[in-house]
């Protein structure tokens, strides 16, 4: 089954105002929800996406939240309704 998962990636700066936050959807392959969940859990992701390359001061972390997990006939199976 097919999965379309909604994250919400940011990164933190020693200056705040280097922060970015950006929303990405990726598509997965799973038996069911739990399998899922199972793989987001131990997966490790690419921050790439939230890295400020002209940032002056120093990233103090990068974060991935699951917002929205749609099915394939896209229903909102977990997260914001």
């Amino acid at each position: 089954m097919k999965f379309f998962v909604t994250f919400k990636y940011s990164s933190s700066y020693e200056n705040e105002n280097e922060n970015k936050i950006v929303e990405h959807t990726l598509e997965y392959e799973a038996k069911n929800l739990d399998e899922l969940l199972s793989t987001l859990e131990n997966e490790d992701y690419d921050d790439e996406i939230v890295i400020n390359f002209n940032a002056k001061s120093d990233c103090l972390a990068t974060e991935r939240d699951e917002i929205r997990i749609m099915d394939e006939n896209n229903k909102i199976v977990w997260g914001d309704k």
